[in-house]
């Protein structure tokens, strides 16, 4: 996914384009994700060029109590200032490639996995997965679970709520 940014580079300070970004589906090394949209605003600045992009998509992960994959709706702000060569800077800066073409895809992953939450469920009432037997409480019951679909705790082979 790179952009054509070579255009902006002879135009004046404060030029600026808008581009949509859209993909039904897109895998950026281990992350899959589905329905992307993404709105990028590019602006020629002193120092270099300004992205400003909203992204939001579906992330393939999965669910924290029953394991089950199921895509998570995320979305994400971000600005990043891609310096010219000519600029000093720090070794972490990010800089214009000479070619004119910026590559999205590693600002893409790192945003969208910084905003995928670190407690991820398939639903707000997931029941899990039995810590006995491991059956998928959403699907089923098992010996070990009571009328309510609560586990049950056993403590030293008795059976207790």
């Amino acid at each position: 996914m790179r952009l054509n940014v070579g255009y902006l580079f002879n135009k004046s300070i404060g030029t600026s384009r808008q581009i949509p970004v859209n993909f039904a589906t897109l895998k950026i090394d281990d992350l899959s994700l589905r329905d992307l949209q993404s709105n990028i605003k590019i602006s020629r600045t002193r120092e270099g060029l300004l992205l400003q992009v909203k992204v939001k998509a579906e992330v393939d992960t999965t669910c924290g109590r029953c394991l089950d994959d199921f895509y998570m709706p995320v979305s994400s702000e971000f600005e990043e200032l891609y310096q010219f060569p000519s600029r000093h800077r720090e070794e972490t800066d990010l800089v214009v490639p000479q070619d004119g073409f910026i590559d999205l895809e590693p600002l893409y992953r790192e945003y969208l996995f910084l905003a995928i939450p670190i407690k991820r469920l398939c639903k707000p009432d997931c029941k899990g997965l039995c810590t006995i037997c491991g059956a998928k409480l959403n699907d089923t019951t098992c010996e070990h679970t009571l009328a309510d679909g609560k586990p049950s705790v056993i403590i030293e082979g008795e059976e207790t709520v």
